[in-house]
């Protein structure tokens, strides 16, 4: 069984400051027909993420942890932050979102398709620097 640990740290720009989670698709009409989008926001973060992941291309079942870092709020006191570190997140977004946007990030870079992870578990913590930790268990 082979484990890989990978961290995506967030950088202080707006749309790559935070975990972002997957939102709904949108569409616009174009003559007669329909066209199908993801917001731009969205296709941006997931790029953000899908470079700082290893090329792995695995073709094998994968067991797949998630801990999100969530940053608190900056008109929090120093006496709340501290209360609340380490601390689970249960404000929005909602943890199936963010699980999807790191699964669709990683399709075709670090497996070939997201039906390969047989098992997933994931965290939503509070945390003074916004982060994503992944780690992969290959079962050969």
């Amino acid at each position: 069984m082979s484990v890989t640990n990978i961290e995506i740290r967030y950088e202080d720009v707006k749309g790559l400051d935070k975990p972002m989670a997957s939102p709904r698709p949108r569409f616009k009409r174009i003559g007669r027909s329909i066209q199908t989008y993801m917001p731009s926001s969205y296709t941006m973060h997931k790029n953000f993420i899908q470079k700082q992941m290893p090329k792995l291309m695995t073709d094998k079942p994968l067991k797949v942890t998630l801990l999100f870092e969530i940053p608190m709020a900056k008109s929090w006191s120093k006496k709340k932050k501290a209360e609340y570190i380490n601390q689970p997140h249960t404000a929005k977004p909602d943890i199936d979102n963010l699980v999807k946007t790191v699964l669709d990030a990683a399709n075709n870079h670090i497996w070939i398709d997201d039906g390969q992870v047989y098992e997933i578990h994931t965290n939503k913590i509070y945390s003074d620097a916004p982060s994503l930790s992944i780690t992969l268990e290959e079962v050969i």
